[in-house]
């Protein structure tokens, strides 16, 4: 029995789809906000090139291998919808988690795990009724929140189950549906620096004997403000993501090591370097 997986993720999964003209998003600071709000559809464009974390679309994401989803939603304002965020507003939520069920319909023994880790914008009825449309598109598929000792591939391709969704959010204190926030680690370095970003992932991995949650292993640079006007006309991609892709690809080579039953790993524009066959690899 496989008690030991590792999972293929990606950071911001849906942020290939954010609208550059759209207006700007919640998860951005105030002094963000006004900057965008004084230059207009300039500053609009800078948001958009260092927001954007992904070309792939989910699609694209699913059949690369891409198994875990970084899920970050807001209520719309204007149109009163649910979408994906970063920095600015992306797809409608609802259609995209459809096309993910379409994906399982067909694959019948694939698993994948919705992580809905920022929430914005939204009162208790926009949960309620945002929880009720993802129970209704997933049904029996979805994966009642469990002992982790039991989770095992066989366990679910035995029940037929397809989907883990971690919801942060108290509301689903109650509902077995839902995984809380608490069946998941995941540290963020919040760095820009490479040797910073691979010692804090080095220091996790001695501290961690996490066997009783998920861990997602974020191999993902931030750029701070001034990583940003530093390279004014640059993008996310270029200045930090091409940059850091090799090195975080050899640290999960070593990554056997990673003292964790359920280690998911994430990066951005996960086509690059070797990062999705690196991961597959960890399991054989």
């Amino acid at each position: 029995y496989a008690t030991r997986f590792y999972v293929l993720g990606s950071h911001n999964s849906f942020s290939y789809s954010i609208d550059p003209h759209s207006q700007v998003a919640p998860d951005q600071s105030r002094e963000i906000q006004t900057v965008v709000h004084m230059f207009g559809a300039p500053g609009r464009d800078v948001i958009y090139r260092w927001c954007v974390t992904q070309n792939l679309t989910a699609e694209q994401q699913l059949n690369a291998g891409i198994r875990y989803f970084d899920l970050r939603v807001s209520r719309q304002s204007t149109s009163g919808k649910i979408c994906f965020i970063h920095g600015l507003y992306g797809a409608d939520v609802i259609p995209c988690l459809e096309d993910i069920k379409k994906f399982l319909d067909v694959h019948k023994k694939e698993v994948v795990i919705l992580d809905f880790n920022h929430l914005y914008d939204m009162g208790a009825d926009h949960h309620t009724s945002l929880l009720h449309t993802v129970t209704e598109i997933f049904g029996s598929k979805i994966c009642p929140y469990l002992n982790m000792d039991c989770l095992t591939l066989e366990m679910l391709w035995e029940s037929e189950l397809q989907v883990i969704i971690l919801y942060h959010h108290e509301l689903v204190s109650d509902n077995p549906f839902f995984w809380p926030a608490s069946s998941i680690g995941s540290p963020w370095a919040n760095s820009a620096d490479i040797p910073q970003l691979l010692s804090f992932l080095d220091k996790h991995k001695k501290e961690n004997d996490d066997k009783e949650r998920f861990f997602c292993w974020q191999g993902i640079l931030t750029p701070s403000a001034h990583t940003i006007i530093s390279h004014f006309a640059g993008s996310l991609k270029e200045v930090l993501a091409a940059k850091l892709a090799p090195f975080f690809v050899t640290w999960v080579k070593n990554g056997k090591s990673v003292n964790c039953k359920h280690g998911i790993f994430i990066t951005d524009f996960v086509e690059m370097a070797d990062f999705i066959p690196s991961v597959i690899d960890l399991n054989y």
